[in-house]
């Protein structure tokens, strides 16, 4: 009894699977494909995305050379304190290690409502690339890249905490609700530069 119900389903579905789809159902899949399409022709830009304390940010996804595991970062003599953390050995090449919070002003937001066993197991070491200049910084976790339209950047809102930085191009919303701030790369290097000088 159940074999024959079996074979009835079997031949049901092939029936279907086997007929040509009528006319409206071709054009619903069509408009369907072609608004995916043009979806995704709108995501010309590539972002790469990182958490510090509790704002997510944004760098231009190019970049962004590398994410490693944290490592030792050694500190120079009479910069105990600010933008400057030291230097950190990425494959053998000393690099400027920078805290990216204190230039942006988020040392506050950091030491707050974050999970410390979470931080631990997320936290990374953000290897950065532009103008022949390579930069690290330590980030509490990594999203990774994510491609948008740049018509969806929005201002960014007085209520954010990078309202008032010089290094904020906008905002942008990605899935789930998650607020990304973009930041200006050419901006925060010379910033990072004159501290550097």
């Amino acid at each position: 009894m159940s074999g024959d119900n079996n074979d009835a389903s079997h031949s049901a579905v092939a029936r279907l699977l086997g007929r040509a789809p009528d006319r409206g159902e071709l054009q619903s899949a069509t408009r369907h494909v072609a608004a995916r399409e043009a979806d995704l022709r709108s995501l010309t830009h590539t972002l790469f995305v990182f958490r510090l304390g509790n704002e997510w940010l944004g760098l231009p996804a190019a970049v962004a050379d590398e994410v490693i595991e944290p490592r030792s970062i050694h500190g120079l003599p009479h910069r105990r304190e600010g933008v400057v953390r030291g230097l950190v050995n990425v494959r053998g090449q000393l690099t400027v290690c920078v805290a990216l919070e204190a230039l942006l002003h988020l040392e506050a937001a950091a030491a707050e409502r974050v999970d410390p066993r979470r931080m631990l197991l997320s936290k990374r070491l953000v290897v950065l690339s532009a103008n022949g200049q390579r930069l690290a910084f330590e980030s509490d976790e990594v999203h990774g890249s994510h491609r948008y339209d740049p018509a969806a950047v929005g201002n960014v809102p007085a209520t954010v905490a990078l309202s008032g930085s010089p290094f904020s191009t906008g905002v942008l919303s990605m899935d789930g609700g998650r607020s990304v701030g973009l930041l200006d790369i050419e901006l925060m290097i010379g910033a990072i530069n004159r501290r550097l000088g």
